[in-house]
Formats: structure tokens, sequence, C-alpha cells
């Protein structure tokens, strides 16, 4: 990996060290509240109503977060918003010390939780490029991604043990931490006030980022490049099925083998993506890495071996991690100050809607015909998504990092 951006900016440290302490706490708590909630009911519908109460939060708060990003000092918002996540873990770690705790705060807390981490993100996610030179940003983003997936794996293995050898209040207590870190951090760096005195928080200043994207091209391919393969190309919500199919016996185990895998893949493909930077044709190494992640689950799919399965999981991981790299790198450098922003929010809008877009169509497609036809046929049309896309937008496949157009 390319370390330049730690080595030469100390507020990018103190913003990357910040964030993965944060990251670390999501993790372990995002185990702890289903766990929480089964724990409390028994109920698999019960624990799955903690995405219910998460859908409206995913998409709503990003862009109003986008909104306050542009128009506030992005400092004090960060520090205002982990202050306030603070207090509500804090609040979980009471109601976990009850007896017997609480089911409602779980579901209030799951809708906050989520509502206030994307409403975070917009300010977080553009910040990095107030602070480096447009050519490290993709070296910037490599490095967030490479520890985000490796908190994901690791966090939940760090949950259990709190889980086993202390209580979930003890897990809310160190997420509650964990933003206090963060908080520390951020105070450590200069304050960084809006690039346009004249933005402000309003529904026409969402409206006129909505705006900002009308004839876009190349803006409006990144979003439109993930969609098309979180809908057609996303069958997670397939694999307990694909888990038993595999492995009768010891399907459990192979679930979590399977889940694993993508991340796996992704942690790998940021551990070389060292000469990512020097990458210019940043929309052409989008498609090309779509098209290695429909491709993947097309032999996927096909597979009747646990080791090709998790292979191919790892392949379409590692493809979606460069693809991901890549698409942050345009929207923070194709897009002005002033309209990072929203134009995050919207672009994180997009990414935590296509992932259950995805698992309802693979679903839907798997009751209609076959588990093995919903997963191939959704690799297939992913593949010729990229072509369609690269017809309606030509621009996007020669698009250089060196002279970005929006």
């Amino acid at each position: 990996m390319d370390l330049t951006p730690l080595r030469i900016s100390g507020e990018f440290r103190s913003l990357f060290v910040g964030r993965s302490v944060s990251s670390f706490g999501d993790e372990i708590v995002a185990v702890v509240v289903p766990f929480q909630v089964y724990a409390i009911t028994g109920s698999p519908l019960a624990v799955g109503l903690l995405g219910l109460a998460q859908l409206v939060p995913v998409f709503v708060f990003p862009i109003v977060g986008g909104a306050f990003a542009d128009a506030l000092e992005r400092r004090r918002l960060v520090i205002a918003t982990h202050a306030l996540l603070a207090v509500l873990s804090a609040l979980m770690a009471v109601n976990a010390s009850l007896r017997p705790p609480l089911l409602w705060p779980l579901y209030v807390f799951a809708f906050l939780s989520a509502g206030m981490y994307t409403f975070n993100r917009p300010a977080l996610d553009t910040w990095p490029a107030r602070l480096l030179d447009p050519e490290l940003l993709p070296s910037s983003n490599a490095l967030d991604a490479g520890l985000g997936t490796f908190i994901g794996m690791i966090g939940p293995v760090v949950a259990g043990v709190l889980l086993g050898r202390f209580s979930p209040a003890a897990a809310y207590a160190f997420d509650a931490a964990t933003f206090l870190v963060v908080i520390v951090a951020v105070l450590r760096m200069r304050p960084s006030p809006p690039s346009d005195e004249e933005n402000e928080v309003s529904w026409s200043a969402i409206k006129d980022g909505v705006r900002f994207l009308k004839d876009k091209r190349n803006l409006q391919s990144v979003f439109l490049a993930d969609l098309n393969a979180m809908i057609f190309g996303f069958p997670m919500a397939l694999l307990p099925p694909v888990a038993v199919k595999l492995s009768p016996e010891h399907h459990a185990q192979v679930l979590g083998l399977l889940y694993a895998a993508p991340a796996a893949g992704a942690f790998v493909a940021t551990m070389v993506s060292g000469r990512a930077k020097e990458i210019r044709r940043q929309g052409r190494a989008i498609l090309l890495a779509i098209v290695v992640w429909g491709a993947a689950i097309v032999v996927f799919g096909l597979s009747r071996t646990l080791w090709l399965s998790l292979a191919m999981l790892a392949v379409a991981g590692a493809g979606d991690m460069v693809s991901g790299i890549f698409r942050m790198s345009i929207l923070q450098v194709a897009v002005e100050d002033r309209y990072r922003g929203r134009l995050n929010g919207i672009g994180m809008a997009v990414w935590a809607t296509g992932p259950s877009l995805g698992e309802v169509e693979s679903g839907a497609v798997a009751t209609l015909t076959s588990i093995p036809i919903s997963i191939v046929s959704g690799g297939l049309i992913t593949i010729c998504g990229v072509a369609l896309l690269r017809w309606f937008a030509p621009g996007f496949w020669r698009y250089d990092a060196n002279r970005p157009e929006p």
C-alpha cells in the first residue's frame, strides 16, 4: 500500500486514526445489537426488523448530512455528532445493565445510530480532499478501505469476546469510548470552514446538489455503475441456502466463510493498491472492475465446491474494492469543493440502497426460478449493464484523472 498520505499530512493521520477507532466500535455494536434483540425475543423476525428501522435513515440522513457538510465548519460538525453518538452508546450501556433490558431502545438506537453514522459520512469522506493533493486521493481511499475491511474481519471476533467474557453493557461502553477518541483526534486538526460562505442548510441547497448532477455524465456514471453491480450482482441474501447446499452438516460454519470471503478479497486488493495513484483512466478501471465482479458472481453461481465458491466471492470483493477506490476518487476530485458534501451524501444514499434492492432482486428471482439461475443471471446482467453504461457515457470510459471532468 502507498502510505504517503499518512507520512506527509499530520491532519490526515489524526483523521485516519480517529475514524479507524470509531469504525472498530461500530463493527462491535453491529454484532451486539442483534445479539441482544435475539436474546430478549428469541425471534429471527425481531432481528430482521432492525434492518427496517435503519432503512429510512440510511437513505435520507446522508443527503441531509451532505448539505450540512457543505455549509458548516466541518470540525465542529464532526465533534458535535460524535458527542451525540457517545451519549447514545452510553445510554445503551445503561439499558443493557437493566434486568431485564428493555427491547424498544434497541430499535431506537438502530434508527438513530444509523442516521447519525450516515449523516457524518459526507463530512468525513470529503475531508481528505482538503488535506491532500488530488493525486494522493486514490491512496488515501485505499488506506481507508483497507483498514475498514480489516476491521470488518476482526471486529465481530472482538465483539464475541466482549459478549462472552463481559457483557453487552461493556461493549456499548467500549463503543462510547471510541467516539471520544474521534473527538480528541479531530480537536488536533485545524478548523475546516465551508469553501463557499453562501452555502446554507436548506431544502433548496439539497435540490441544488441534485441539480448539479444534471448533464454530468461522468458523475452519473459513478452512481449508475455501482447500482448496476449491487442490484443485479449482489446475491448475499442467497448465501444461507448456498451454504446448506455446499455443506449440509456444517452449513453454519460455511455460511460464516461465505460472508467473510468478499471482505478478505477486498482486503487483499487494498494491500496491493500502491499503484492506484498512477491509474489515470479511472472510469475505465471502475467498469473493468465491475466486469470482474460480474464474472466472478457467474462462476460462483455455477460452483459446486466450497473452495471455488470462496475464491470467486473473494475475487468479486476485490473487484468491488477497486471500483470503490476510484469511484470515491472521482467524487472527490471532479466535484467542486462547495458541492462535495452533497454529492457524497447522494452517493452514500445510493450505495446504501443498492445492496438492499439487490437482496430483494436476487431473492425474488430465486423464488421464481432457482438459486443458481438467480445468481448466474445477475452476474451476466451486471456485465451487460457495463456495456450499456459504456454506450451511455463514452466519456466515462475515457475519463482522465489528470483532466477531471464531471
